[in-house]
């Protein structure tokens, strides 16, 4: 329908001289709104559009107050909701056209290079997965759902490069950078190997990384500690799990993503200690076991395909 007839037919509706065709017209246009598939938003985007809306609405809940005051108040009020609900739907479907993405994931020791159309470079840990938008024209915010990644990002002032992981968003124009963000462990880790990244979380105010520089989350308290970048980070590019004094929890998961093995203990002792060490990914699953068990001083057994540690 043109826009010059339907703003006839509101006109006409709203004094209450519209026939019952042309009210019938109208009611079965806004309805045919209801039908409409709209674009995927994230929360953000949802907020934003929200308070637009509003912002357009308000004025015309003012018109519809002075037609309560003084005549056809339901035809008003009837009308003014179709204006809105037709230019909410406009604004949705015309001024946020719908954003598809890709997503990548990597099985049990796999890793995945991903070459981005802006010219920046992903590489994707073992056990991991990515969204990845296909236009990274206009905006590069990717989503590391799971897992580690490293980013070696092309310069663009005009279009910041954003990766969202979990509870905090990573910002940078240029730089190379990981983060370890697999959702079973409970620390996240941004470290910066080149350049400088801004993180932001909604709890938290916003931290300036720089080269070297290394940022933990603890998922549990929230905490945040910022300290110089370990010297391995990030070993995995180059073939190697490394362990830093990490918790047997941790070391249980990343053994599994890298080794497709599942290790467990029955001794409190050995659930209570820190594991470091480095070991090749191309090593055989069961030698990767043994050594990680042999420097730390404890003996391996299999049990029904599970992988007991013990002293």
């Amino acid at each position: 329908m043109e826009v010059s007839k339907i703003r006839q037919l509101f006109k006409k509706y709203m004094l209450g001289h519209s026939s019952g065709p042309e009210n019938q017209l109208i009611e079965q246009w806004y309805q045919s709104f209801d039908a409409a598939t709209l674009p995927e938003m994230d929360e953000a985007e949802q907020q934003h559009i929200k308070r637009e809306m509003w912002l357009n609405i308000q004025p015309q809940i003012e018109v519809a107050k002075t037609f309560y005051l003084t005549r056809g108040w339901k035809r008003a009020a009837a009308a003014v909701l179709l204006l809105a609900g037709a230019g909410a739907a406009w604004y949705l479907l015309n001024s946020h056209p719908r954003v598809t993405w890709t997503t990548y994931a990597t099985r049990t020791g796999e890793r995945k290079t991903i070459h981005l159309n802006d010219g920046s470079i992903v590489m994707l840990n073992a056990g991991s997965t990515i969204r990845i938008p296909d236009n990274l024209s206009k905006e590069r915010k990717l989503d590391l759902v799971d897992g580690e990644a490293f980013f070696d990002v092309k310069t663009n002032p005009g279009v910041p490069f954003i990766v969202e992981s979990g509870p905090l968003q990573t910002t940078v124009l240029g730089t190379s950078f990981n983060i370890a963000a697999y959702k079973e462990i409970h620390t996240l880790s941004i470290g910066v190997v080149s350049g400088k990244v801004s993180i932001s979380g909604k709890a938290s105010s916003a931290h300036i990384l720089g080269q070297n520089q290394e940022l933990v989350y603890n998922r549990s308290n929230g905490q945040i500690k910022v300290s110089p970048v370990d010297e391995q980070l990030p070993g995995w590019k180059d073939g190697k799990l490394v362990f830093n004094d990490v918790t047997f929890h941790d070391m249980v998961i990343l053994m599994e993503k890298n080794f497709g093995i599942t290790i467990t203990t029955t001794q409190e002792h050995v659930r209570t200690t820190r594991y470091t060490t480095e070991l090749p990914t191309d090593m055989a699953p069961e030698k990767a076991a043994q050594v990680l068990a042999a420097i730390h001083h404890l003996k391996v057994r299999t049990i029904n395909q599970h992988t007991v540690i013990y002293e």
